[in-house]
């Protein structure tokens, strides 16, 4: 019965941080979105004058150097 209470708290721990990490994923998707303001996917240099971390850290973000940070470029970043 212990070994069964156990797994359940795991499993309920588990959840929980399943369902804070999709919060995350959804408040980063968010804020790509209002910075893209053309909706082009991607976010530009005068977009991203709009949020200093983005401004500041812009050529990090742009990981292939196209001079644009896509949604995927921006999902992957490292979270501070």
């Amino acid at each position: 019965m212990k070994k069964l209470m156990t797994i359940i708290a795991a499993c309920m721990l588990c959840s929980a941080a399943l369902a804070a990490g999709a919060d995350a994923a959804k408040a980063t998707v968010a804020t790509f979105d209002s910075l893209d303001r053309n909706a082009d996917q991607q976010i530009s240099k005068t977009e991203a004058a709009a949020d200093k971390m983005v401004s500041d850290h812009f050529a990090s973000l742009d990981t292939n150097g196209d001079g644009y940070v896509s949604k995927a470029e921006y999902v992957a970043r490292p979270k501070s």
